[in-house]
C-alpha cells in the first residue's frame, strides 16, 4: 500500500507539477475496517485552480499504471477552492474509479457537482492523510455543516439498498444514525459495532450478520426484506423532527 500511495503522488506531481496542492487518503484506510478483498483505495486529489484537459488525461494515464493493492482505486480532482468552500455538490476537475466491475473515468467539466464528495470532503478534513508532499488535510478542507453531511448519509440510505450489498446497506445506515446522535464519522464496522448494542434482538442479529459478511467471517444471507426494513427504520429516524 505504501509504494502504491508513493507512486500514485509521484503520478499526480508528474501530471500537475505546481499546481498540485497534494494527495489526501480517506475512506476507511484513514477511518478502519479497511480490506483489500472488498475496499477501494479512496484518495481525494487537490489542484490549486482549475486543469488542463492535458493534465487530467496525464493523470488518468499514469495512475492506470499502477497496479492497485485492492479492489480498486477511487479518485477525484478538486480545486483548492471547492475543498475550502464545501457545498451540498462540489465541484470537481476529474474522477476516476479503477474497479475492475466498474471502472470509469468522469471529467467534471463536462458535469455538475457530485454529492458524495460532501462525505469525502468531511473525512478528510477530520482525518484524511496527506501523501507525499502538501499541507495538512485540516489546513485544506473546511468543516462541512452537519447538515450538509446528514443529509447526504440519509440520501446514501436508498441507494445501499437499491445498488449495493445487503452488509454494506445495514453497515452504512448504522454509521449515519452514529453521527446523527453524536457527530463522529466513523467506518461501516465502527458503526455497525456501536449500533449493535442499541437495537433488538431481531436487529442485533442482522448488524451482527453483516458485520461478519464484511470481514469475510461468514457466509450468513441476510434477508432483503430484513435489510430494506432496517434501512428505512433509521432512515425514518433520521429525517424526523
Amino acid at each position: 500500500m505504501e509504494r502504491y500511495l508513493s507512486g500514485l503522488a509521484a503520478a499526480a506531481a508528474r501530471a500537475l507539477g505546481d499546481d498540485l496542492v497534494g494527495c489526501y487518503l480517506h475512506g476507511s484506510a484513514v477511518l478502519g475496517g479497511f480490506d483489500a478483498r472488498h475496499s477501494d483505495v479512496d484518495v481525494l486529489v487537490v489542484a490549486a485552480g482549475a486543469t488542463s484537459a492535458a493534465q487530467r488525461a496525464s493523470l488518468t494515464a499514469g495512475l492506470a499504471a499502477l497496479p492497485c493493492p485492492a479492489v480498486g482505486l477511487e479518485l477525484s480532482v478538486v480545486t483548492r477552492a471547492a475543498a475550502a468552500g464545501p457545498t451540498a455538490a462540489p465541484r470537481f476537475e476529474l474522477h476516476l474509479t479503477t474497479a475492475r466491475d466498474d471502472p470509469k473515468v468522469v471529467d467534471g467539466h463536462a458535469r455538475g457537482g457530485d454529492p458524495d464528495l460532501v462525505l469525502h470532503f468531511a473525512v478528510c478534513c477530520r482525518a484524511g492523510r496527506v501523501v507525499g508532499p502538501g499541507p495538512a488535510a485540516a489546513a485544506v478542507f473546511a468543516p462541512v455543516p452537519a447538515a450538509l453531511v446528514l443529509a447526504q448519509l440519509v440520501a446514501e440510505l436508498g441507494w445501499a439498498v437499491g445498488h449495493a450489498t445487503g452488509e454494506y446497506a445495514v453497515l452504512n445506515a448504522c454509521r449515519a444514525w452514529r453521527f446523527a446522535v453524536d457527530g463522529a464519522l466513523v467506518s461501516k464496522v465502527d458503526g455497525g459495532r456501536w449500533a449493535r448494542d442499541r437495537v433488538g434482538a431481531a436487529d442485533r442479529a442482522l448488524i451482527a450478520a453483516a458485520l461478519a459478511r464484511q470481514r469475510r467471517e461468514a457466509a450468513v444471507r441476510l434477508h432483503p426484506a430484513a435489510v430494506a426494513a432496517f434501512v428505512q427504520r433509521i432512515g425514518a429516524h433520521l429525517t424526523a423532527p
